[in-house]
């Protein structure tokens, strides 16, 4: 699998892959960066993985 992380925006809704156009969602991957937890979302055709950016904050 492709460890890059790639941007990708996020408007109303992020279920289609920007970058091989599969329409039936992601698998997601929670990591750690710091005090923050990073939820990114890998997409099960071309496996790439993508940051919209949605954090949680650790207590």
């Amino acid at each position: 699998m492709d460890e890059k992380i790639y941007s990708a925006e996020f408007k109303e809704e992020f279920r289609v892959c920007p970058e091989c156009g599969y329409t039936d969602g992601f698998h997601t991957v929670l990591r750690r960066d710091g005090d923050r937890i990073k939820w990114l979302f890998i997409c099960p055709a071309c496996h790439k993985m993508f940051d919209i950016g949605a954090t949680v904050n650790l207590f």
